[in-house]
């Protein structure tokens, strides 16, 4: 096995970049066919795949195929079954006697999925706590923080879920790991690799890792990267501590080229709280950038740059959609809220190109028939459902949808749209912006959200749920590093959010 390249990233050190340039050495002596890129997220491995294109363009997406979270890799190698599902979680519940939210069920990405869970959620998570870092029920009993269940109750729930998965052949995401693993240690896996790349390695559980240790056996070179200090997944079976231990030559990416001095500087002073971490100094090659205290949103100008509007846990993300919705200002959140949905600025851009003479799809021409055009003098009466006929990618002119379609309304789309007042004022001062079809500038999200992404300015709210202030008090560096990850979102601006509860973090 390969002693191992470990890169120490802290936050914009250009992480992603050095991957790119150890891939390339690799590429001078194989194909892309032969290495896996792990990261955690799609998203990371979309990117990765996006950069490798864009730096490698001899290549096509095909030879990236082993370019993908680990999850991927196992559904692609392992033997066929289908996934647990909505209805699989609410029969298995119904089974067991115990409630289980099936879309919950679903999504471990959330900050602290236990938080609000029914008994049978938080079992699920602790059945995959067990798996994932690969320890007794004896040990998940021990860190349980939101609830109180027995040995025997544990251990009797993950064997009657995993005879549910057995009878009905089907797989839940830890089983897919599982049986990569099991693959890998019989010798099963049959594709020729040479090269092994993993990043954001400081997430990784320990079912992950020993699936690295596999992999490693198989390949002459492995490149890993991450940062102990943002590692924020503990709750689904992240553990920095196999990231700090492990042995291989370590190389410190020292310089940060997103945070600006002040910024890195005060970043570093939450990252020093932690106890458990490696010790390396990050260094800032801009001079410049601000940390500032607000009572709140009246003190910062929003109307120009990209923003982060960050909040520990999900409830707290209404808190700052209210002020914006009353500030008439626009803006996305991960709570699935945006002052005009992504749906309504497509069909007001296509009715625009349609008026103007180009022809538009028909998923957009069902859409705007169904939601827009409504009342009198828009389609003739008993045309509106002709429309279903047409096919989504079929292209229609404004003449052929008045001839064959019945539409009459001929204007503007504010003219024309049946759309409430305020959403029509959002709109055209958009579209006077010539932001129609640009992401807005605004975010709401959770720092979990956010991980991997930056912004000009970032505002946190320092505020937390119960459960969340009561594991800080008992494990506070799980915090320090989700606020260190918070601040280093942050390109030119940081400002402080004052406290609008009694349960918060001291940031400052």
């Amino acid at each position: 096995m390969p002693e191992p390249i470990i890169y120490v990233a802290s936050a914009g050190t250009g992480k992603t970049y050095t991957l790119m340039n150890e891939l390339e050495q690799a590429l001078k002596q194989t194909t892309p066919r032969t290495v896996i890129y792990t990261t955690f997220t799609n998203a990371g491995a979309s990117e990765a795949i996006k950069r490798a294109l864009e730096k490698f363009p001899q290549f096509t997406e095909l030879d990236f195929k082993f370019f993908r979270t680990m999850h991927s890799i196992a559904n692609r190698a392992i033997p066929s079954r289908n996934m647990m599902g909505v209805t699989d979680f609410i029969e298995l519940g119904k089974e067991l006697g115990v409630y289980i939210n099936g879309q919950k069920a679903l999504n471990s990405q959330e900050s602290s999925p236990l938080n609000d869970s029914s008994i049978g959620d938080k079992l699920l998570q602790l059945d995959a706590i067990k798996r994932l870092r690969m320890c007794s029920y004896e040990d998940v009993m021990m860190q349980q923080d939101t609830s109180s269940f027995s040995v025997n109750e544990i251990k009797e729930f993950s064997e009657n879920y995993r005879n549910f998965r057995n009878k009905n052949r089907l797989y839940d995401f830890t089983d897919q790991l599982e049986q990569l693993l099991v693959l890998l240690q019989n010798n099963e896996w049959c594709q020729p690799l040479t090269d092994l790349f993993i990043d954001e390695a400081q997430d990784l559980s320990n079912l992950q890792w020993a699936i690295v240790d596999e992999f490693s056996k198989l390949v002459t070179n492995v490149v890993i990267a991450g940062d102990d200090k943002q590692a924020i997944y503990g709750f689904s079976g992240g553990d920095p501590d196999s990231l700090i231990n492990r042995k291989g030559t370590r190389r410190i990416l020292e310089t940060s080229y997103r945070l600006p001095k002040t910024i890195l500087n005060f970043s570093e002073q939450i990252a020093g709280r932690i106890q458990n971490k490696q010790d390396y100094i990050c260094l800032s090659n801009k001079e410049g950038g601000n940390v500032h205290d607000i009572l709140s949103l009246d003190d910062v100008d929003l109307s120009k740059g990209t923003w982060m509007l960050l909040v520990r846990n999900r409830k707290f993300l209404e808190y700052f959609e209210y002020i914006l919705d009353q500030k008439n200002i626009i803006y996305s959140s991960s709570s699935g809220r945006c002052s005009v949905d992504p749906e309504t600025l497509d069909c007001v851009t296509q009715w625009t190109n349609l008026m103007l003479g180009y022809p538009i799809e028909g998923r957009c021409i069902k859409t705007i028939y169904k939601r827009f055009l409504r009342g009198s003098g828009t389609v003739t009466r008993g045309f509106k459902g002709t429309i279903k006929f047409v096919e989504d990618d079929e292209a229609k002119t404004l003449v052929e949808l008045q001839t064959d379609h019945g539409l009459v309304a001929n204007g503007t789309w504010d003219q024309v749209f049946s759309l409430p007042e305020k959403v029509t004022e959002t709109v055209k001062k958009l579209e006077a912006l010539g932001e129609l079809n640009k992401k807005p500038r605004i975010t709401i999200s959770t720092i979990h959200g956010v991980k991997g992404g930056e912004a000009d300015n970032v505002i946190i709210l320092p505020d937390m749920a119960n459960l969340s202030y009561k594991g800080f008090l008992d494990h506070p560096d799980n915090e320090h590093r989700v606020f260190y990850v918070a601040a280093t979102r942050a390109k030119t601006n940081l400002y402080l959010h004052q406290p609008i509860t009694d349960m918060f973090y001291p940031i400052k």
